[in-house]
């Protein structure tokens, strides 16, 4: 399993934050969330997302908003979308 982002840029007893950057095309490997996270959008793109059971969604993220997900979830993901998509990580760590 890979990990939930790119880049760790800082992590302590209560936080990991990631940098997380797809290039048209490019995607990252199957991973867990075993933390819930929350993701701010920097650069908006469309992800096709690959989940464990093996259902596919394409996601349009937007630059600016936040989302936020419960911990558990195993996909991997691929920018299907004409531009760079970059946002920042945070997995709470409880």
């Amino acid at each position: 399993m890979g990990e939930v982002g790119t880049k760790l840029v800082f992590e302590n007893d209560r936080v990991k934050v990631w940098e997380f950057t797809l290039e048209p095309g490019e995607a990252i490997t199957a991973h867990t969330h075993h933390h819930d996270y929350l993701f701010y959008a920097i650069e908006g793109s469309i992800l096709e997302v690959t989940r464990a059971n093996g259902r596919v969604d394409r996601v349009a993220l937007e630059p600016g908003k936040v989302y936020y997900r419960d911990k558990g979830d195993t996909h991997g993901a691929k920018n299907v979308g004409p531009t760079r998509y970059h946002e920042v990580l945070v997995e709470l760590k409880g």
